[in-house]
């Protein structure tokens, strides 16, 4: 049924619903065909009914399924296949290593071995401690409230300090000056 359907659009409905697929609005699909966009959206509407269609996009896509010269590949969600470090055996040893080398790097981040500087924590290590600041764009507040609360409380301590010495500082030079 939708391939006797598909064949009844002509030319210009055809060439509307592959920019539809582009995401093109009525208005760049009449500029890239050189129609106006009354035109457009009347080839796309009788194109929505040739094919049944509720939307565009719809008609569109089923368009896209017939046509063997359409270029369109749906979108398909594909799970990592990455394993979080420490589940499988053979990076569970490594992990173990580099905890241990981790943990005997001296205080001061230098690395005994390169001479350069070391990082501390690894990078899984560091995903899993909780900042009161999201790292990523839309990420979710995910602190406790006594962790909140405990957050607050070193901000405030840390803004106290810093003020602290500031006047601190501001005294100093004044008492040089005069």
């Amino acid at each position: 049924m939708k391939r006797a359907a598909m064949d009844k659009l002509n030319a210009g409905q055809r060439d509307c619903l592959r920019l539809v697929l582009g995401h093109l609005n009525s208005k760049e699909i009449a500029r890239e065909l050189g129609v106006s966009p009354h035109t457009v959206d009347q080839r796309l509407r009788t194109a929505m009914r040739i094919l049944d269609a509720g939307s565009r996009f719809e008609a569109a896509r089923t368009f896209a399924a017939l046509d063997p010269q359409s270029s369109y590949h749906p979108l398909i969600y594909q799970p990592s296949t990455i394993e979080p470090p420490g589940e499988s055996g053979e990076q569970g040893a490594s992990s173990a290593s580099n905890r241990s080398r981790m943990a005997s790097l001296p205080d001061d981040g230098v690395d005994a071995d390169s001479g350069g500087t070391g990082i501390a924590l690894e990078q899984s290590e560091f995903r899993h401690r909780p900042l009161p600041i999201p790292r990523h764009r839309g990420e979710k507040n995910s602190l406790a409230a006594m962790e909140r609360l405990g957050w607050i409380l070193a901000i405030a301590i840390g803004a106290a300090l810093s003020f602290g010495g500031l006047i601190s500082g501001l005294e100093a030079l004044s008492r040089l000056k005069g």
